[in-house]
């Protein structure tokens, strides 16, 4: 509980030279919105018996002061009230008296009513203890304006100065904030279509050099990186390329039949059946439509289904790794359609890349 003392005295007379001291204090006990109060002050007489003692209790609640000396007092409403008892003593032989103040703090009911206190910076607010200068939000707001403008620069992101409403930004002027924050730090991430900025101060490169120097971006388009699972009758195409959805899958047959279509996937489900003649097509056309940054593209391939081996293969395509060895140019490396240098494996579509510049896109089948 808070507790407040004050005290003052005086002597008035040169034959004594030291005033008398009282100090003022009281003790209670509740019994519900009913409290007993008890006085504990100490005053300190001289050899005089011709003084008196007075007692001024103001209970915090508005009501009349009382002069007893150990009052019983009833509480109205539920809150936090700060009794404070007053002593006075005067002896008018030697003309000497004193004065001494003692408050505590008292809680009426189980709960601490709100109350709200004006923060010129924050706005209004409950202080929790039931003493604040405002019994209603509406009042305090009546005369508490909104937070003082202030500006905050946040670290790398898009957007640049803001006032947080708090009245504790960093800056007390949006010229001060601008003339330090500016745009976000420059970065750079690799993706399909090279480096590029993200816009956020967060990429993985902090140069574009060193972004360009591991992101290798060859001639390659989206329909490189679809790979094909399940059977002649119900195919799976997949999109290996997280960071990219597909606007649009459109798979159809030859003569023009839709057999799938999905949109803003990296998946695309394919029911190849032939109405005409309750078989499934050996051919299918699947393209895609898709966005880069700079436009967007359409690209188409064609799969093929490989009844000896039970799989489906891009036209076109390597079919066994043993053709490699029939090629005559010198070999420099193998990229995957992301450009990653890798070892010849199957079924992924790989870029074989020779020393007379040429480069070839195979996709190749492991006849095991």
């Amino acid at each position: 509980m808070k507790k407040l003392l004050l005290t003052a005295s005086a002597a008035l007379t040169i034959l004594f030279a030291q005033a008398q001291q009282c100090q003022a204090d009281f003790s209670y006990m509740q019994n519900g919105p009913t409290t007993i109060f008890t006085d504990l002050s100490t005053v300190n007489p001289s050899w005089s018996t011709n003084y008196s003692v007075t007692w001024d209790w103001d209970f915090g609640d508005g009501t009349p002061v009382s002069h007893q000396q150990n009052p019983v007092h009833t509480y109205a409403n539920n809150g936090i009230y700060t009794p404070c008892l007053t002593v006075t003593y005067f002896d008018s032989t030697i003309i000497n008296w004193c004065t001494s103040v003692y408050c505590d703090s008292i809680l009426i009911g189980n709960s601490i009513p709100a109350s709200w206190d004006c923060n010129p910076a924050t706005g209004c607010y409950d202080p929790g203890t039931g003493l604040g200068q405002y019994t209603s939000l509406s009042a305090c707001q009546a005369v508490c304006g909104t937070p003082t403008p202030s500006w905050d620069c946040p670290v790398n992101t898009p957007g640049g100065c803001y006032d947080p409403g708090t009245g504790n930004g960093q800056y007390t002027s949006l010229a001060a904030c601008q003339a330090v924050c500016g745009t976000p730090t420059p970065s750079w991430d690799c993706g399909l279509f090279g480096c590029s900025d993200p816009g956020t101060g967060m990429g993985q490169y902090t140069s574009l050099s060193s972004c360009q120097a591991v992101c290798v971006v060859g001639p390659v388009v989206l329909c490189d990186s679809i790979t094909a699972s399940g059977s002649q009758f119900q195919m799976t195409l997949h999109l290996n390329n997280v960071n990219t959805f597909v606007d649009y899958w459109v798979t159809t047959a030859n003569d023009g039949t839709i057999l799938g279509e999905d949109s803003m996937s990296t998946t695309h489900n394919v029911f190849n059946y032939n109405p005409s003649t309750s078989l499934p097509y050996d051919t299918i056309n699947v393209c895609i439509t898709y966005t880069n940054p700079q436009a967007l593209n359409t690209c188409c391939e064609t799969w093929i289904w490989d009844a000896n081996l039970g799989v489906w293969a891009k036209m076109g395509s390597v079919t066994s790794i043993g053709e490699i060895n029939s090629f005559d140019k010198k070999l420099i490396k193998v990229v995957d359609v992301l450009g990653r240098e890798t070892l010849i494996n199957s079924n992924q579509t790989l870029f074989f890349i020779y020393e007379d510049g040429t480069i070839e896109k195979r996709y190749i089948i492991d006849r095991k």
